[in-house]
């Protein structure tokens, strides 16, 4: 969907690989530019596979890579040489460092009026966080997302899976899909400034809209949809497993009720997780009197929107990763097939062909190289002064 269009990728790490991965499975060529020798420190990470990381493998596929260095006179002229036949770059720096190396959208926008521009960074490219260095974790606890994620009466919880890096790589995507859209239409490049903590703040809308409407703040883990219900919450089994009841609507948590044999709790519906509640007591030792393979069995008799809490393993062997053939296999170096999860779009008239192995750093110097006419003594000398 997305051939023809080209992307010059700086970034790395997880948020901006995984963005320009999605733009990559579309169809775009995406050529990671990286630092001569050490490359993203992303490949250097525990655990491997061969000598590369299972994390750079994971969000790299489908791509080129180049190295170029970007404080050398010479690596930028051939940088804005790239730019010149480039639709998208895409970079992941603090704010100002493409601007002081003479590589910012202004600079970008002389030798290609047309270029996407987009900059990806935790705190955006102004307001009083913009040079404070951060993580996932940070920028979770800025937005105010960390604070109501947990347990009622505990400490904040940190996620599982990198909420603010993975929501602000989705963003620029978007971003990057609208700016080449209005470009198409009146040719016009423009520049994005996405913040991943921006991001969390539209995470946080409704939260924040009914802060400013009653005046009540969110309380972590007493929510209607993160703990303070009976019917929307997580009980353990009797074999200590867990499950998720969601039967949030009337209609559910009735039929969840029938389903137990106790049509007399229905009247309960809305009633409070709280060790005061006879309704919730009574659920939670209902839910501990059976196994969890027995709630799975019930849960596909019973249309009530409970599901059981399952662990990576039973996720990547399961029934519903199968039906949705949710895992590719991808070429890694050791020379087997590394199972990743596809992109999860998915249209009716899918891009065929091959996966593309995530690049070894520089694999594809003397192909784009080329394409710009230097020559393989022209790269053998970039080679030995540090540019490539």
């Amino acid at each position: 969907m997305l051939k023809d269009i080209r992307i010059l990728d700086l970034t790395r790490l997880l948020p901006g690989p995984y963005a320009s991965m999605l733009l990559a499975d579309l169809g775009a060529e995406v050529i990671k530019i990286e630092e001569p020798d050490t490359g993203d420190y992303m490949r250097h990470f525990m655990p491997r596979v061969g000598d590369t990381s299972v994390f750079f493998l994971a969000v790299n596929r489908n791509k080129k890579s180049i190295t170029l260095n970007l404080k050398k006179e010479r690596g930028k002229e051939i940088f804005l040489s790239l730019v010149k036949r480039a639709d998208v770059v895409f970079e992941g720096f603090r704010p100002g460092v493409m601007d002081a190396l003479g590589l910012g959208y202004q600079d970008l926008q002389k030798v290609n009026p047309g270029i996407v521009y987009c900059s990806l960074s935790g705190y955006g490219q102004d307001g009083p966080y913009r040079d404070k260095a951060g993580h996932d974790i940070n920028y979770m606890s800025v937005s105010g997302a960390l604070g109501i994620t947990g347990l009622r009466g505990a400490q904040p919880v940190v996620p599982g899976i990198q909420v603010a890096d993975l929501t602000g790589g989705m963003f620029s995507v978007i971003s990057i899909l609208a700016a080449l859209w209005q470009k198409q239409r009146d040719g016009q490049g423009n520049y994005v400034d996405v913040s991943m903590t921006d991001g969390l703040f539209s995470m946080m809308s409704i939260h924040l809209a009914n802060l400013a409407a009653t005046g009540t703040p969110a309380a972590r883990g007493d929510m209607m949809l993160s703990g303070a219900l009976t019917c929307y919450n997580i009980y353990r089994t009797k074999d200590s497993g867990y499950v998720a009841l969601g039967a949030l609507e009337a209609k559910f948590w009735k039929n969840f009720c029938t389903g137990i044999g106790r049509e007399d709790l229905a009247a309960g519906h809305l009633s409070r997780a709280v060790e005061e509640d006879q309704v919730y007591k009574e659920v939670r030792d209902i839910f501990l009197s059976r196994t969890t393979a027995q709630w799975q069995e019930f849960s596909g008799k019973v249309d009530c929107c409970l599901t059981v809490v399952s662990d990576a393993e039973s996720v990547m062997n399961g029934e519903y990763a199968s039906a949705r053939r949710i895992f590719l296999d991808v070429p890694a170096p050791n020379g087997k097939n590394m199972k990743q999860v596809r992109n999860p779009m998915v249209f009716g008239q899918p891009r065929d062909g091959d996966v593309l192995p995530p690049p070894a750093l520089g694999q594809h110097n003397a192909e784009i190289y080329g394409a710009l006419g230097l020559d393989e003594q022209e790269l053998e000398l970039l080679k030995r002064d540090g540019v490539v």
